[in-house]
């Protein structure tokens, strides 16, 4: 019986999602802002935090 692995969901680069046509200009600016350089993120991530960022309250 073959054993069910738990596939991890793809990473990318900040550079790959700065490159992505799925962002808009501004959701690229946030990105440039807040991912990190050499770190892997999945759409997912990436995806919530943008949201986060447009959510924040500036003070």
């Amino acid at each position: 019986m073959a054993k069910e692995s738990k596939a991890k969901p793809a990473g990318y680069t900040k550079q790959q999602f700065l490159a992505s046509k799925s962002f808009t200009p501004q959701q690229k600016d946030v990105l440039n802002a807040v991912l990190e350089d050499g770190k892997l993120y999945t759409r997912e991530e990436v995806t919530r935090l943008v949201e986060e960022f447009a959510k924040r309250k500036v003070e």
